[in-house]
């Protein structure tokens, strides 16, 4: 007893140490305090709607899940456009993650394998989250939790804790689902593994998906409910469930299918997890016992699950693979392993096989000291130039219109949400993007579809102080709304800032250039 409490004090020393190093490696997501990828700006536009009382589906076209805006709205700061402190809020989100990791191992194995699985997680976790406040940093949380939970369940000593933990690993998966859509894969994992007849002595098969399905429905009930007092509930349906927009993103772009898009999965899943990946593959064979078994069918589905997400729309971002890592991680912990106190493997022969892991391990580092390098380099600096170019006479109650992925920034960085349903132009005004893991994407070019018509009948309604034009946007091509800007607006020419073009709403401009005129015009003062 003894020696058992000496090791697991070690263990819980050793986790300490691996999430102090974590924490250490994340300070620039701590610090920088700007926007590393501009789809966050997507996120706080989505908070700063619900804080105006407004609601996405409703009054923006979106394409993305709402869990992720409710959160910016408690964590963002007042009105959700707080970057910085959205930025501490995910990278504390992202350490949880790791120590959940470690908990599932010390659960189902000992204070070993907690060790390895959060040692080999925290080599890959602040690299293919970015140690960024993205989609996939949030969903991991409430995925690996639930999957954890639903693992665990049929250990609890009683019929009714067992069932709660059904109840928490469905409201878990649900929860990982708001927040991004294809981690909804791990509800599928979820209620797999409540199928499994071997998956509890003292519950049935009835009892245990019923109770996967009160979580998971539990998880939904307050933005449904949050839809439904407003009248909006088929918006939430229509957005979230069905997305007809999120849709073209999936089938469009990315690697053309094929056996060359096969062969792309492969090297991109090969080059993000081939640590974790080649250790799990030793563990894939468990011990002919019953509980063994169990866990390995769970990892094993969850392992497969996420894969087939993360090679969704052959585009094969890192990211992705940030919810493959957790249980490959995890197998690779397992006892019977190669990092294993029950590996079948000779001694001799586990030392030959861990040598390619070792250097897998360095390269890893390598991976994280870059990736360290490049979060603690701003990422943000033009969208805070507009932003403070478009703030200069700023009203009550503005609107603006930007139109270029790095130009969403400047919604959050005003506080001015947009004056258009159509917030977003990749998949709307443009086709979705095409660029992959390692391709960098193609020029843009403008879709004249029922997005524009969308946007020109906003404009028209609304007429923003200021509409800027990215530098790579297609604007030559959208001929109905160079008609529009040369009708109502004026062209900053004293602004510049590469090929961004700054357009200012005519009454506006020709008022503060009619003040400008008359302080120039004031005799100095004696």
């Amino acid at each position: 007893m003894e020696e058992r409490r000496r090791r697991a004090w070690a263990a819980a020393l050793a986790l300490l140490v691996i999430g102090g190093l974590s924490a250490w490696l994340r300070a620039p997501g701590f610090t920088q305090g700007g926007f590393a990828s501009h789809d966050v700006a997507g996120i706080l536009h989505g908070a700063m709607l619900l804080h105006d009382g407004a609601l996405p589906y409703v009054d923006s076209i979106e394409l993305k899940a709402p869990g992720t805006f409710y959160l910016a709205a408690l964590l963002a700061g007042p009105g959700g456009t707080d970057i910085a402190a959205f930025q501490v809020w995910a990278n504390l989100w992202a350490l949880a993650s790791l120590g959940v990791v470690a908990a599932i191992a010390w659960r189902l194995w000992g204070p070993a394998a907690a060790v390895v699985a959060a040692l080999l997680y925290g080599l890959h976790d602040a690299h293919l989250d970015s140690m960024d406040a993205n989609y996939v940093t949030w969903a991991q949380l409430p995925l690996v939790a639930a999957v954890g939970a639903a693992l665990v369940a049929p250990r609890a000593a009683t019929r009714r804790r067992e069932l709660g933990w059904w109840v928490a690993a469905g409201l878990l998966a649900g929860a990982a689902a708001l927040l991004k859509r294809p981690a909804g894969v791990g509800g599928v994992v979820v209620m797999a593994m409540a199928l499994w007849p071997g998956a509890g002595e003292r519950t049935s098969i009835k009892a245990r998906v019923l109770a996967v399905l009160a979580g998971g429905l539990g998880s939904h009930l307050p933005v449904a409910l949050h839809y439904a007092a407003a009248g909006e509930l088929g918006a939430l349906v229509d957005g979230y469930l069905r997305s007809r927009w999120g849709m073209r993103y999936v089938s469009q772009g990315g690697e053309p299918f094929g056996l060359a898009a096969i062969e792309e999965g492969m090297l991109a899943t090969a080059f993000f997890v081939a640590l974790p990946l080649a250790l799990a593959l030793f563990a894939a064979v468990p011990p002919r016992d019953r509980e063994a078994r169990r866990i390995t069918m769970g990892l094993a589905l969850w392992s497969l699950g996420t894969l087939a997400v993360a090679w969704v729309g052959l585009r094969f971002y890192k990211g992705y693979f940030l919810a493959v890592s957790a249980p490959l991680c995890l197998w690779a912990a397992a006892p019977w392993g190669l990092l294993g106190a029950s590996c079948r493997v000779r001694r001799w022969g586990r030392w030959v096989l861990l040598l390619p892991a070792l250097l897998l391990a360095l390269r890893q580092l390598a991976v994280l000291e870059h990736q360290r390098v490049d979060r603690d380099r701003p990422h943000d600096q033009g969208g805070r130039v507009i932003a403070k170019v478009v703030s200069g006479d700023r009203r009550p109650g503005d609107r603006i219109w930007v139109w270029g992925w790095h130009l969403w920034d400047v919604y959050p960085l005003t506080g001015m949400r947009s004056a258009s349903r159509v917030y977003k132009s990749l998949g709307l005004l443009t086709p979705p993007n095409d660029d992959t893991w390692r391709r960098p994407a193609s020029r843009l070019r403008f879709v004249d579809g029922e997005a524009a018509a969308i946007l020109l009948e906003d404009l028209q309604a609304s007429r923003p102080a200021w509409i800027v034009l990215g530098s790579t946007v297609p604007r030559a091509e959208f001929r109905a709304l160079n008609d529009f800007l040369r009708e109502h607006y004026l062209l900053e020419r004293k602004v510049r800032l590469g090929r961004v073009q700054f357009w200012h709403r005519r009454d506006r401009a020709q008022a503060q250039r009619a003040a400008a005129a008359a302080r120039r015009a004031e005799p100095a003062a004696p």
